[in-house]
């Protein structure tokens, strides 16, 4: 037999572990808020901007001309992210990384259409990332020429160096850090709820075991003792009095 539960039994779970709900929250925002000021490490970028333009022969642009542009584009992202540029990179900048290492640092991207594309760097040092960024971009227009035989890139961006931390974001990760502790700590009352397998009520007892029910034996707090024990004394107290004087 299946057991149900009413939504008034589930909000009745999560008011009564309303505690460990709220303690649960607060430590996986103490947590986040631990890794994302104290141990995260701060990532930069800067970005250069390159625009590819075919030498014309006409004054006029054609369409076409445009299209081989774009289409350029993509083999020049491959160019850049090679060994035959990122080394060189790594040579003159004298960089303790691996081609993979630096190729990971690195994003080539365009719009749809555009002649312009962009040199992304990311590093843990704003100021590491534009210079990388710039080198990266020099290298390249430089090698063109001998490598495809062309020369038709242009710097029209150099990077900057940003000293705003693209990562990692307070505000999202504190966000985090609140939902996941508030949703384990839910997961936990209604873990700890069902897990409880002691009588509750008269209803589990009729319904569940099919016994009867005798009758119910009303608890008294502390208060309640207290506040018997005053009045039940001097009256205790009276009646031996009266007893003796009669005797």
């Amino acid at each position: 037999m299946e057991e149900e539960i009413s939504l008034k039994e589930l909000f009745e779970i999560l008011k009564k572990r309303i505690g460990l709900i709220v303690s649960m929250t607060l430590l996986g925002l103490l947590i986040v808020s631990a890794y994302t000021f104290f141990i995260a490490t701060p990532e930069y970028s800067s970005t250069t901007q390159l625009l590819v333009n075919r030498t014309q022969q006409a004054d006029a642009i054609q369409r076409s001309d445009i299209d081989t542009n774009v289409q350029l584009i993509n083999t020049y992202k491959d160019i850049i992210k090679g060994p035959v540029i990122l080394d060189e990179v790594r040579d003159e900048l004298n960089l303790d990384l691996s081609h993979s290492g630096l190729s990971n640092k690195l994003t080539i991207s365009n719009e749809a259409n555009s002649q312009v594309f962009s040199i992304r760097v990311v590093d843990t040092n704003p100021y590491n990332a534009a210079t990388i960024a710039n080198t990266t971009a020099t290298v390249f227009q430089e090698n063109l020429d001998e490598i495809m035989n062309v020369d038709n890139v242009t710097v029209i961006s150099q990077a900057e160096p940003n000293i705003n931390p693209i990562s990692p974001n307070h505000m999202l990760n504190l966000v985090i850090g609140l939902v996941l502790g508030g949703m384990i700590g839910v997961g936990l009352a209604f873990l700890l709820e069902f897990l409880d397998n002691t009588v509750k009520d008269e209803k589990f007892i009729v319904e569940e075991l099919g016994w009867t029910s005798l009758g119910r034996i009303a608890e008294m707090s502390a208060d309640e003792l207290k506040s018997d024990g005053r009045q039940a004394l001097p009256q205790r107290t009276n009646e031996t009095s009266n007893v003796r004087s009669r005797v």
